[in-house]
């Protein structure tokens, strides 16, 4: 029989084993040299496991809970400390901010630390103390190299948001879960918002502060580029005046942000915001391969990847030894074909803009069908072109590996007169130095979304040398001593070159990626003797064959990526030698990470008829997020591409990659007719007999019949592109252009014209720095006026106005009744007919909704035509005339357009023993360059 005192006993015992528990707690021997003090004795226990802190830089997060509590408590402290201790405790490396889970005693004394994660890890940069307020955490990143920004850093130590993930699959957010867990130890991750801090940009409008500007400032109306230098990096400070609002202090300006929520909030013009949408996770061997390189070291991972591509290699090579397999199905696999096509007729090569090149010549005899033969790739449903223009984009496939003639890489070339390539930096990769990371996404407006043509990847992860990036005027990792190196100009330029010594960033230069020496150049392989390119350990031979891409300037001055699926770096430079690429740049590689994609984006319902279903392993079509009524269309380069997350650069993505928008060239859509029956040629941008001296086209001619209830009625229509012409005034009649000046392209002159009584307040027509743009005054230093009018409409016979959208200067009249000056038969010139008609009061109204229509809202109005010359010889209607001359005579010259080239052609060829210990230095231990000249100077 039980005894009614047992539980009564039991709870005695209980409380006799919960006070033994407790007596050995408080008995046991602390850590951190048993001292009483937490912090002390947590800065103690760091540095012997290598991290150097001093007491009053830690911030705990859980105080101790006293009472009864046998087996102590877990407490969270964030130390702001560095790695690699010297003798004397000092710290060998910049400081980064670290969360340590620890256990207290009921009195607060240390009793273990179970993991230390570095929560920074920045490469370039000093952490200061962090302040706290419940959960939320915030510190300032001082960059300590040169041209980067400081940055406000807010912590949400309760847990991530999962913003942008609610399409997520189960699988992907247990990846995200798994990867949050090896970072912070938790599953929810830690929650972070970064701010950059640029005073140079003006709170007001976006432009540089006064005395920031630059020579050969940007066009007026543009935004300003980013800062490349930020205030010093002492004069920032922050505080939190509660767990969701963070008070940010920088050169006598404040501003109070909230931690939360950010992305909708009107942030000043100094402070721009990192985004806070988390990027979808990659698929799961190329996760799998990063989870298990953190637990097991990159060296190690290295040996298991060559290990598994040499055995597949064997494997491939003696199947094509007895199959003699040349590759020929799977190429057509690739392209979508059942069979490869025969050869068809190359595009003969325009003479007058030199595209498309000549065919490639095949490296493996005897040749495949079309192998080396340009494809145009655009006018369709998946990729885009320039009305009035050739395709800026072919395709093409060469093999370029004699030993295994099923190897191939395929190849998209396109037109940079055509073409601008931007970078992106990805929400993850490039690990930033400062701790800033990248927008991971294309710009979500409808000027850049609708000019959007392709994407692809862009260079190593940070871990994989720490080559140098910067997007938009942003430092992520400074740039590397003979790294290859391709960049963007501030005019939209792409240019390739390799970096001197010298680490200091041109100011012309916008953007740059780099990736280790350069792998072609003029021509030939490997000028600085790199034995490494990515995919092996050290010391082993660089064989591997796997997925691997590159991009390349041609001899001809385009553009090229290359793509191989199982290639050797060898083969890879052999497709570059073949192209004719002057300077070849090897890029990420690896299947899933490496891959181009082509876009059309437009509002929803403009996407032009596919006419049969989707091919879903190649093709895809889906709304832009972030960017409401607007739908994209993409597909891969080939079909057999293995890149992951498809589509994947038209979303939000984590690493970084280039993307590619067609320019703004001329002639541009047709105007539509719009009296009946139309006349042959009407409303046709003519580009060809006139001085273009070049391309892009600098000049296109149009007439059109813009009033139904007046079919007589014709307008003259002149579109300039700025970017193509230099503007100086005249100066003494027959006097020669100016020295170094282009040919002439036209001759303006307005006479005497001044706003005439009723127009209404005057302004004038500038060009400046590739811009055309209106104001009553000169806009920037150096501007030229082109014409001046009013701003009213009353009594005007001509009109000029800038377009909107692509800035094109737009110049109408009213041309006298009789034939048209357009080449046509039904439009012939007749040199007899007067200049223009006589006025009508309805003309004035009918030039104001002409040029409304093509979207030119900075418009002035003329009571007398211009005078015209173009080419300083011919005037609109195709007559043989003297230029115009006087003081308000303007000459517009040949200017180079954006294009492609070239950039630091003075780097040497330096041996092994020089370029090899500069690039292996870590970012840590670069010291700020001098502030004198440029790297390299202007190409």
């Amino acid at each position: 029989m039980q005894s009614p005192k047992t539980p009564s006993l039991r709870r005695e015992r209980i409380g006799i084993l919960v006070l033994c528990a407790s007596a050995a707690v408080a008995m046991s021997p602390a850590v951190g040299g048993g001292a009483r003090d937490r912090s002390t004795a947590l800065a103690a226990e760091l540095a012997e496991r290598g991290v150097a802190a001093a007491a009053g830089d830690m911030v705990w997060v859980d105080p101790p809970r006293g009472g009864l509590r046998p087996f102590g408590t877990d407490a969270r402290a964030v130390v702001r400390g560095a790695r690699g201790v010297r003798a004397g405790g000092e710290r060998g490396e910049p400081t980064d901010l670290y969360l340590v889970d620890a256990r207290l005693s009921p009195e607060g004394v240390l009793l273990d630390v179970s993991a230390i994660h570095n929560l920074t890890e920045t490469s370039g940069a000093d952490e200061s103390k962090p302040v706290l307020r419940g959960e939320a955490l915030a510190y300032v990143s001082r960059p300590l190299i040169e041209a980067a920004s400081p940055t406000v850093h807010v912590l949400e130590l309760d847990g991530q948001q999962l913003s942008g993930g609610a399409d997520w699959s189960l699988v992907e957010r247990l990846q995200h879960a798994v990867t949050s867990w090896q970072a912070t130890g938790r599953l929810r991750g830690i929650g972070r918002r970064t701010f950059a801090i640029d005073l140079a940009r003006s709170e007001e409008n976006g432009a540089e502060e006064p005395g920031a500007e630059e020579p050969g400032a940007e066009e007026p109306g543009a935004e300003a580029p980013r800062s490349r230098r930020g205030p010093d990096a002492g004069d920032v400070a922050v505080a939190l005046e509660d767990d969701s609002a963070v008070v940010v202090r920088a050169g006598g300006r404040e501003a109070r942000l909230p931690v939360r929520g950010v992305d909708d909030a009107a942030l000043p013009a100094w402070i721009r915001a990192e985004a806070s949408e988390v990027a979808r996770p990659g698929n799961l061997v190329t996760w799998a391969v990063d989870r298990v390189r953190l637990v097991i070291g990159d060296a190690a991972m290295q040996t298991v990847k060559a290990v598994a591509f040499t055995a597949l290699d064997f494997v491939l090579r003696n199947k094509e030894a007895v199959t003699g397999d040349t590759g020929a199905e799977d190429i057509a696999a690739d392209l979508g074909q059942s069979e490869l096509d025969p050869p068809v007729r190359q595009i003969p090569i325009d003479p007058e803009i030199g595209w498309p090149p000549a065919r490639l010549e095949p490296w493996v005899t005897p040749p495949l069908p079309g192998e080396g033969q340009w494809n145009p790739q655009g006018g369709d449903a998946f990729v885009r072109q320039l009305d009035g223009l050739p395709p800026a984009f072919m395709t093409t496939f060469l093999r370029t590996d004699r030993s295994r003639k099923a190897t191939r890489v395929y190849i998209a070339l396109w037109d940079p007169r055509q073409v601008e390539l931007h970078m992106m930096a990805g929400t993850v990769e490039p690990k930033g130095a400062t701790g800033e990371a990248g927008p991971g996404l294309i710009p979500r407006t409808p000027e850049v979304m609708k000019r959007v043509v392709a994407a692809s990847n862009a260079g190593f992860q940070a871990m994989h040398g720490e080559f140098g990036m910067m997007a938009d005027g942003v430092m992520y990792l400074p740039p590397k001593p003979y790294a290859a190196t391709v960049a963007v100009r501030r005019d939209g330029s792409t240019v390739f070159g390799s970096w001197s010594e010298d680490e200091t960033v041109p100011e012309w230069m916008l953007s740059f990626r780099q990736n280790m020496t350069v792998m072609v150049e003029d021509e030939k392989w490997n000028p600085f003797g790199r034995t490494w390119w990515g995919g092996t350990p050290p010391g082993w031979a660089d064989k591997t064959h796997t997925v691997r891409t590159g991009i390349c300037l041609t001899r001809e001055r385009f553009v090229a990526y290359f793509y191989g699926a199982d290639v050797s770096p060898e083969a890879l430079a052999q497709a570059m030698i073949q192209a004719r690429c002057s300077y070849g740049i090897a890029l990420d590689m690896n299947a899933g990470h490496s891959g181009l994609e082509f876009y059309r984006v437009a509002p929803s319902g403009e996407l032009p008829p596919l006419g049969r279903a989707l091919q879903g392993e190649w093709e895809t079509e889906g709304d832009v997020s972030g960017l409401s009524g607007y739908r994209f269309r993409g597909r891969r380069l080939i079909r057999g591409m293995g890149l992951m997350n498809f589509p994947r650069y038209i979303r939000r993505e984590a690493r970084d990659f280039f993307y590619m928008t067609l320019r703004h060239l001329l002639p541009g859509p047709p105007l539509a007719p719009r009296a009946a029956p139309a006349v042959a040629g009407e409303g046709a941008w003519r580009t060809q007999g006139l001085p273009q001296h070049g391309f892009p086209y600098a000049l296109a001619l149009t007439e059109i019949r813009p009033d139904p209830a007046r079919p007589d009625v014709r307008l003259r229509v002149l579109k300039v592109d700025p970017r193509t012409v230099a503007a100086a005034p005249l100066g003494e009649p027959g006097a020669p252009p100016p020295a170094g000046a282009g040919a002439t392209v036209a001759v303006f002159s307005d006479g005497a014209a001044t706003p005439g009584a009723g127009q209404g307040e005057g302004s004038s027509i500038w060009h400046s720095a590739g811009s055309f743009s209106a104001s009553p005054t000169s806009p920037v230093r150096g501007a030229v006026r082109i014409a001046t009018g009013a701003l009213g409409s009353a009594r005007a016979v001509a009109a000029l106005g800038v377009n909107d959208e692509d800035g094109m200067l737009i110049y109408v009249e009213r041309a006298a009744a009789g034939p048209s000056s357009a080449p046509d038969a039904a439009l012939a010139p007749d040199a007899s007919a007067p200049p223009t008609a006589p006025a009508d009061p309805r003309d004035a109204k009918l030039l104001q909704d002409f040029l409304a229509g093509l979207g030119c809202s900075s418009r002035i109005y003329l009571p007398r035509p211009l005078s015209v010359a173009l080419g300083g010889d011919t005037d609109l209607a195709g007559a043989a005339v003297h230029p115009p001359s006087g003081p308000r005579a303007v000459r517009l010259t040949r200017a180079e357009a954006p294009g492609a080239g070239r950039m630091f052609e003075s780097t040497p060829i330096v041996p092994h023993s020089v370029w090899y210990p500069l690039q292996q230095k870590r970012v840590r231990y670069f010291k700020k360059p001098k502030k004198e000249e440029t790297a390299g100077g202007d190409p």
